[in-house]
């Protein structure tokens, strides 16, 4: 899976947006906090949802079932607006 491109992100201050550009269905906006931001970040490039889960718990000390709701969190936002491509 990969993050669609035609969702475009931003940050400001430390919240990251997410829009969607060009032909795509949906029309608002993602607000992100750090690790959210993070997680799609790691998704800007081809990857599996255990890869970037393994790369949040190299880079955070907390237990793997916390992250891997985060992840999996991101990931469920990111299909219900259509900006992965699975």
């Amino acid at each position: 899976m990969k993050l669609n491109d035609n969702f475009l992100t931003q940050e400001i201050e430390d919240t990251q947006v997410m829009v969607a550009t060009g032909e795509t269905a949906f029309s608002g906006i993602v607000r992100s906090n750090q690790t959210a931001a993070e997680i799609i970040d790691l998704m800007r490039e081809e990857t599996t949802r255990d890869e970037v889960l393994d790369k949040m718990c190299a880079k955070y000390d907390a237990p793997r079932e916390v992250i891997a709701e985060d992840v999996d969190m991101v990931i469920a936002t990111l299909r219900k607006v259509g900006a992965l491509d699975e």
